[in-house]
């Protein structure tokens, strides 16, 4: 019978073991998502609202009318990764675009702002990356944290506005 006992209390001692670890694991697992989902949501906040810079900086060169510069200043990358800025026309639909593109700690995050209906245009710098349909695309540590937009052209035809890179 004592043999017995000690078999059982092992037993015991395996289930009691298995299922603490079975919590362990479970309140883990539940911490660890809850967080990860925590984290996409402030960093896709946090981008979010970093994109109203450049769609402020379009406005504003916009409406300062023919020579106008404005200048605007910004991190070269968001937790030491690069992102990209493309300023695009569509004059299908007279529409014009400034899309923010960022490769978070989960996920790629990707926003499209609507800015004046003008043509965008590349000025000086090597920041420039190529792009199809006469898109500006802007490499962000390449433009060493400042570019300039200037309304060149205002008239009959579409309004002008070149970006410059300010780090260049």
């Amino acid at each position: 019978m004592r043999g017995r006992s000690k078999g059982q209390v092992a037993l015991e001692f395996l289930v009691y073991a298995g299922v603490f670890l079975l919590i362990a694991v479970s309140a883990y697992a539940l911490t660890y998502f809850t967080q990860r989902g925590e984290v996409s949501f402030r960093e896709s906040q946090m981008f979010r609202e970093f994109g109203y810079k450049f769609q402020y900086a379009a406005i504003v060169a916009y409406r300062g009318g023919e020579g106008f510069t404005y200048d605007v200043y910004f991190p070269q990358s968001i937790d030491g990764k690069p992102y990209e800025l493309i300023f695009q026309t569509n004059p299908g639909t007279r529409a014009s675009t400034v899309k923010t593109v960022w490769n978070g700690t989960s996920s790629e995050f990707a926003y499209l702002y609507a800015i004046p209906y003008a043509e965008y245009l590349e000025g000086e710098g090597n920041c420039f990356r190529s792009a199809p349909g006469g898109a500006v695309s802007i490499d962000a540590e390449r433009a060493g944290g400042r570019l300039l937009f200037t309304h060149v052209a205002d008239g009959a035809g579409l309004p002008r506005i070149r970006i410059d890179c300010g780090g260049a």
